[in-house]
């Protein structure tokens, strides 16, 4: 009789539990020093190992060559065990026998002794399932068993177990497993049943198991069952109905060359296979992820990276740290808003439009998006301007110089930022912080000027001016306006200039401090 594959790989000694080595080495030493505890409580989610090891749990503490915590798997006790032929190891699944008469059974039956092994197991899966009257039943004999007893509760949802349960137990939380060491335990499968795939398609299996390794393991199952011979990555990505990495790294470069109609053609092309948003969404984000991580930690960070290494190193290539942050950041930020959206199509080709126009979305990723782009085609010498030359009656041409450059990123900050709002969010937190100084710096009157905000006061305010710009006063200023913008902006406080000069400065902030403004 054919067996799914998730049964027939189930560990049968803690050596072969994978990604929760801090659960097995405590219950393998209490097994050595027989300080064995008479409760335990197991949680975590779905597929990482608790009923497995609550099974080998059972039989390490009766098996009859116990070997370093080990059970042998091979005497009478652990042989009976794995076969289900033995009443002294109890299932109990809480979800159908949760009702107090289902506990009032349980403790009748705790009194009697094992007929084969040396402790009796109750393993409760999924035990927040119980009724609160069942819970009340159970807490006298779960707080002060028979000797030969012992209770393994297992859950995915501690958090609805009552307090009184909590504290009788041993808890051993399971965490996910790493997808590297699923992708590790799918290989060994794969070897041993002869399924043939390709490297990239079981990582993209093991990433979608999502830290369960039954999951991957069925996942697995399903796409050995979709063909006959070697299983390709793009074989898998259609079974699992998920973009490909081509798919994926055309949309990036459409949207990098800020190609809006190939963009949303492209996306197009995506869905038109079926693939649902949440998968792409998160296909999407592991690539972009791999590509940030790979362009700032290089060759160091490889170890960590989801996606093949070299694909991942040739890509990155193509994009700027800005770029790639930005669209991480907004993809990332859309998984959330998706789930209660009306039309989470028209917001993902929202996101791709803002990805592409940065000037229509007003976040500071945006900003230093916009910011990266302008560096590149200035070192690429891009941007030129036509100038009048006194001295010449021709135009002539020349590239922007640095100062230009920085007068177009300080243009660009002052577009961005309401500075209005964001006083305001800075005098709230100085207020919380320094009440005195508050008292000071409420009176001023905010603008920008050359790329740095200006405190204006009037002529009869200039003690207020001195003191707010004291070095400890004016630092703590900047901190607090950094904390709101999230970038280091430079201070100044100065006293109430005449409109004339206040107009001049304006002009010359817009084009530039090399033309000649003559007042008539």
């Amino acid at each position: 009789m054919y067996q799914a594959l998730y049964r027939k790989y189930r560990p049968k000694s803690f050596n072969e539990v994978v990604g929760q080595d801090h659960i097995v080495r405590t219950l393998k030493n209490q097994i050595k020093l027989k300080k064995i505890g008479h409760a335990y409580l197991l949680t975590g989610t779905r597929g990482t190992g608790k009923t497995s090891v609550a099974k080998i749990f059972a039989k390490a503490v009766n098996c009859l060559d116990n070997q370093d915590g080990e059970p042998c798997n091979s005497c009478e006790v652990c042989q009976a065990i794995n076969s289900g032929t033995t009443m002294d190891i109890l299932e109990i699944d809480a979800a159908s026998n949760n009702s107090v008469n289902d506990v009032r059974e349980l403790r009748e039956s705790v009194i009697y002794s094992p007929s084969l092994t040396k402790y009796k197991v109750y393993i409760i899966d999924e035990v927040h399932m119980l009724s609160t009257g069942a819970f009340n039943a159970l807490l006298k004999t779960l707080e002060e068993p028979p000797p030969h007893v012992i209770f393994i509760l297992a859950t995915t949802e501690p958090e609805k177990l009552p307090d009184t349960i909590l504290s009788r137990c041993q808890r051993f939380d399971f965490k996910k497993i790493p997808t590297k060491q699923i992708t590790q335990n799918l290989k060994k499968i794969c070897t041993d049943s002869g399924i043939q795939i390709e490297e990239n398609g079981l990582k993209t299996i093991a990433l979608y198991g999502n830290g369960s390794m039954r999951d991957a393991i069925s996942l697995l199952e399903q796409c050995a069952s979709y063909k006959e011979g070697l299983i390709t990555y793009p074989d898998v990505c259609e079974m699992l109905g998920v973009a490909n990495e081509e798919m994926l790294f055309s949309l990036l470069d459409y949207i990098n060359a800020k190609d809006v109609v190939s963009s949303l053609k492209q996306l197009d092309r995506i869905l038109s296979y079926g693939i649902d948003i949440g998968n792409f969404l998160k296909s999407l984000t592991y690539t972009l992820r791999d590509m940030v991580i790979y362009k700032i930690g290089g060759e160091e960070l490889k170890e960590i990276l989801y996606g093949d290494v070299g694909t991942i190193k040739e890509k990155s290539q193509k994009f700027g740290v800005a770029f790639l942050t930005n669209a991480l950041e907004k993809f990332t930020n859309l998984q959330r808003e998706i789930r209660y959206a009306i039309s989470p199509l028209t917001l993902l080709e929202l996101t791709i439009l803002r990805l592409i126009k940065p000037e229509i979305s007003y976040d500071m990723m945006s900003l230093m998006a916009r910011v990266e782009q302008i560096e590149e085609r200035l070192e690429k010498g891009q941007f030129v301007l036509k100038e009048e030359n006194k001295k010449t009656e021709d135009n002539n041409t020349k590239v922007l110089t640095e100062e230009k450059k920085n007068n177009i990123e300080k243009n660009l900050l002052q577009e961005e930022l309401d500075l209005e709002k964001v006083w305001s969010e800075v005098k709230e937190m100085i207020k919380r912080e320094r009440i005195v100084l508050y008292t000071f710096i409420e009176k001023g009157i905010p603008y920008f000027e050359n790329g740095a905000i200006v405190i204006e006061y009037p002529e009869d305010h200039a003690l207020l001016k001195e003191e707010l710009s004291k070095g400890e006063n004016k630092s703590f200023i900047e901190e607090m306006i950094t904390k709101v913008v999230g970038k280091a902006i430079p201070l100044k406080f100065e006293l109430k200039k005449n409109e004339e000069e206040l107009l001049i400065r304006q002009v010359k902030d817009f084009f530039g401090d090399d033309i000649d403004i003559e007042v008539i």
